[in-house]
């Protein structure tokens, strides 16, 4: 995991920020709560990235974000229980059974934007 996140020259009190994610073939989540509605950026087998810039709009108490994410898979199993459904496999693998019907096409990446509002009370 790695990340960064600096204030925004163009916009005062604005923040810019990024971050890398990377699951290994055994990584498992430690919850299984979801940040995106593609799954979870930090259960993902493979890497994710995110970019997201925040602005106030009244300053401390209401701000907006903008984020988008991406997740490109190594092995399947991602965002999955322990079992059948968790079994990593790698992506050729997972094809391969899928097309001798033995499974389903595997989800090689996924993508999410959004933006939402945020207030402080």
């Amino acid at each position: 995991y790695a990340g960064l996140q600096i204030p925004c020259l163009l916009n005062d009190g604005a923040k810019i920020g990024f971050e890398w994610n990377k699951g290994s073939k055994y990584w498992r989540s430690m919850t299984y709560g979801e940040d995106t509605m593609i799954g979870s950026k930090i259960a993902a087998r493979g890497s994710a990235y995110e970019a997201y810039y925040i602005w106030p709009i009244v300053d401390k108490i209401l701000t907006a974000e903008l984020r988008y994410t991406q997740i490109d898979y190594d092995y399947t199993g991602s965002n999955s229980f322990f079992g059948d459904d968790g079994t990593p496999y790698t992506m050729e693998e997972a094809k391969t059974l899928a097309n001798m019907g033995l499974g389903a096409h595997p989800v090689e990446s996924a993508s999410d934007i959004r933006f939402m509002m945020r207030y402080r009370y």
